[in-house]
């Protein structure tokens, strides 16, 4: 079984001890540690003195005598709000006072989750601004028990949490955060076939067809959320309108150990809300609470769909961008939510003009040649009055006859990077149908793009450039544009003798001869006779 889920704990993770004892003189209190592999320099914290009192010392032991409410703490909100709740109200039945109170905490210290309780109400029922505390570097506080918050404005890519913490001696406190990250992956249907560890042919960048269902996938990692009573998870999928809103019905979600879909992965389409915006078109795939807390054992959620390439794609540059992202609960203290950072692939298509010209002259263009593509499966190219690809079908006759026009050309527009045949099925007037093998012409649309998981984002990086062979005799491309073009020549047809020229001479000799030959047959007859 494999686990690339990396367990971390959330910044001051509820921590509570059993013992009450805190050093005679005033302590130190260092936060270190790392948030989205980085030290938390840009972190800052406050600390809400929950309990003050006397130090003494007791069997070598120093403890805290005489506890009262400490200057952080609004102590009877507090303590109404902790007998208040359903689920540990009656824990605090007999505390009125801050003294009974931490007999209460330490008696309990072994229960996290009644520690996330506490210090999540403390949260709700601090007051004042607390003790400032900077992240890395050592501070003074006086003892005591504290709810220790971490007060940054948070930014996208970033969580936070309190926690309750008793000051004993000089304490450091090595913090991690664990957030979900968030990335999207497109099929490349023919050019990539290798499996980057997300499955074959996923990766940035991609070439289609105007007509095809382009396959995407979105994968968001799960994080740990044990300090989280509700958890926020939403993937906001952004294709843009040169792609159809996918049938939601057919949006699959799964629960994987890593960062492909295969037959072992778990179906949880149903523990999803899906909605869309199909004005943009954007859709939202929403985790429902109840179920994505227990998933803390796995490492991936996959959401799985198809989005059709239409009539509105760019071609060539800049291709088709689209994102997702990821909203998230960051702080269990005030159900706030944080943003990852937008994650991009992009999808490119081509276009092909084939110029018909007549006697292998540039610049006698053809108007009325007649023509169909055929696509490497066998299939016939059907476009629209733009001449942009719709379909494919099975039949030749089905497929759309392609006319040059006045200028000798014709368009295709909207093609994968592939291999194609170009049949003529009508020579223009005055012209034959070329001499080709059953008049067809091999063409091969050469787009170099990068495959691969590491794109920078960049269009122009992604989609480099184009080559097209008629007959492996290179054409001429716009690789910005995303245009090829092929020239086909067609020869004049044969000219037939006219009346009063040498044809009618050529009859009258035959006339004549015919007539020679059916006098010597009728004289050769007669002879015959006489004899007889």
């Amino acid at each position: 079984m494999k686990h690339l889920k990396k367990i971390m704990s959330l910044i001051l993770t509820a921590i509570m001890v059993i013992a009450m004892c805190v050093p005679v003189m005033a302590a130190t209190v260092t936060i270190d540690g790392t948030s989205e592999g980085g030290v938390l320099q840009n972190h800052t914290f406050a600390a809400y003195q929950i309990f003050s009192g006397d130090q003494s010392t007791e069997n070598n032991k120093v403890v805290l005598s005489n506890i009262d409410w400490g200057s952080g703490i609004d102590g009877d909100k507090f303590l109404d709000d902790l007998k208040g709740d359903t689920t540990y109200g009656s824990k605090f039945t007999n505390a009125s006072t801050a003294d009974s109170l931490a007999k209460v905490l330490g008696a309990n210290a072994n229960d996290s989750a009644f520690a996330k309780f506490v210090a999540k109400t403390a949260y709700k029922n601090k007051k004042g601004a607390g003790t400032s505390i900077a992240a890395g570097s050592a501070n003074n506080l006086s003892a005591g028990y504290y709810l220790i918050v971490d007060t940054t404005t948070l930014l996208d890519g970033q969580a936070a949490n309190s926690a309750l913490l008793q000051v004993v001696g000089d304490v450091h406190i090595q913090v991690k955060t664990d957030v979900p990250k968030v990335e999207k992956k497109v099929l490349e249907n023919t050019k990539y076939a290798k499996d980057g560890g997300y499955g074959s042919g996923y990766n940035d960048v991609a070439d289609y067809n105007i007509g095809d269902m382009v396959s995407f996938h979105l994968i968001g990692t799960v994080p740990d959320m044990s300090a989280y009573e509700t958890y926020y998870y939403q993937f906001k999928d952004t294709l843009g309108t040169q792609f159809d809103m996918p049938d939601t019905n057919k949006i699959k979600v799964y629960l994987s150990e890593d960062k492909k879909v295969d037959t072992t992965d778990e179906d949880v389409t149903d523990k999803f809300d899906i909605t869309v915006d199909s004005s943009k078109p954007i859709f939202y795939v929403t985790a429902k609470n109840e179920d994505i807390k227990t998933w803390a054992d796995k490492s991936y959620i996959i959401v799985e769909y198809s989005a059709k390439l239409n009539a509105n794609a760019a071609i060539g540059q800049p291709g088709q961008e689209n994102k997702v992202d990821l909203t998230y609960t960051n702080n269990p203290d005030t159900n706030g939510h944080g943003k990852t950072k937008e994650d991009k692939v992009i999808v490119f298509t081509y276009e092909l003009d084939t110029k018909k010209i007549g006697d292998g002259d540039a610049n006698k263009t053809l108007a009325g040649a007649e023509f169909k593509l055929k696509n490497a499966d066998g299939k016939w190219v059907k476009v629209d009055n733009n001449s942009k690809v719709k379909e494919w079908v099975d039949n030749e006759v089905d497929g759309s006859t392609l006319i040059s026009d006045s200028d000798g050309i014709f368009k295709i527009i909207g093609l994968d990077s592939g291999k194609y045949t170009l049949k003529e099925t009508k020579a223009p007037s005055g012209y034959n149908l070329p001499s080709s093998p059953a008049n067809e012409f091999a063409v091969e649309l050469t787009a170099t793009t990068a495959n691969g998981q590491n794109w920078s984002e960049v269009a122009a990086e992604a989609y480099t450039d184009l080559s097209v062979k008629l007959n492996n005799q290179p054409g001429t491309v716009d690789s910005s544009k995303g245009t090829a073009t092929v020239t086909v020549s067609n020869e004049k047809g044969s000219t037939l003798p006219e009346t009063g020229g040498i044809g009618t001479t050529i009859f009258y000799v035959v006339g004549v001869v015919l007539m020679l030959g059916a006098g010597v047959l009728l004289i050769t007859k007669r002879r015959m006779s006489a004899k007889h």
